[in-house]
């Protein structure tokens, strides 16, 4: 018997994955989205502001290409500023710890204790440089094209890759990171009824397709666990922990 498809391949998704400009609301694809950003940002800009130096970037989700972020952010914004901005769209929901791996650097969020590194299996994952994120993006990041990682939470992991896509000179408000660009909702069904699907069950989404219903069907799900459903949202952390997708 053929196994049945998992999460990824409910909600990985083409290559070029539509999205939507959060700037004007133009339809985009992965693919596109960057060459459109280039004239749409500066466009969006405050023109009572003075330009300073900015940095695009694209966060995706490894092996879930469905999921991906457009952001520019200010170079001289700290790199809390930018895990914050993660937590807000896509990830938080406990208050985990965090970190961005930078060139051989591990920088880490507020609450890491510093030199003690972490064990998995009795083997310790200490870096050989650890700092806090209390840097700037121009001291930290690495030149345009090259890419860099983040995880959140170190239990029920969520990871993302992060590139350097360019840099313009501007004015984009008083935020520190903007939003430019984001996927559309993956379109995933119910296992019962293959309408639009509300609900995702945690404890099958890592093994079958069958971990999404529909709120009418949700009593017939496989494994029973009605209480367990998380709702479906836009975000590579869909499903883990308690993430509802609200801050």
């Amino acid at each position: 018997m053929s196994k049945r498809p998992g999460r990824r391949e409910s909600v990985k998704g083409r290559q070029e994955q539509r999205g939507t400009c959060a700037l004007c609301s133009q339809d985009l694809t992965a693919g596109n989205a960057q060459a459109h950003l280039a004239d749409c940002a500066s466009g969006h800009d405050v023109s009572t502001a003075l330009p300073q130096l900015l940095v695009f970037l694209r966060a995706t989700s490894p092996g879930l290409p469905a999921y991906w972020l457009d952001v520019e952010a200010k170079v001289d914004a700290k790199l809390e500023a930018l895990d914050a901005f993660l937590r807000r769209v896509w990830l938080e929901c406990c208050g985990h710890l965090s970190v961005f791996r930078i060139g051989g650097v591990d920088y880490f969020s507020r609450g890491y204790e510093f030199g003690f590194g972490r064990e998995f299996g009795g083997i310790s994952t200490q870096r050989s440089a650890e700092r806090s994120m209390n840097a700037k993006l121009r001291d930290a990041l690495p030149f345009s094209g090259e890419g860099f990682e983040y995880e959140y939470d170190f239990g029920s992991t969520t990871a993302l890759d992060l590139r350097v896509t360019g840099e313009r000179s501007g004015s984009p408000g008083r935020s520190a990171v903007r939003l430019l660009a984001r996927n559309a909702p993956p379109k995933v069904t119910c296992a019962v009824c293959s309408e639009p699907a509300n609900l995702v069950c945690p404890f099958c989404l890592q093994e079958s397709a069958d971990a999404f219903v529909c709120t009418k069907h949700r009593r017939q799900h496989r494994c029973g666990e009605d209480d367990a459903f998380l709702p479906v949202v836009n975000s590579p952390r869909m499903g883990v922990c308690g993430y509802t997708g609200e801050t």
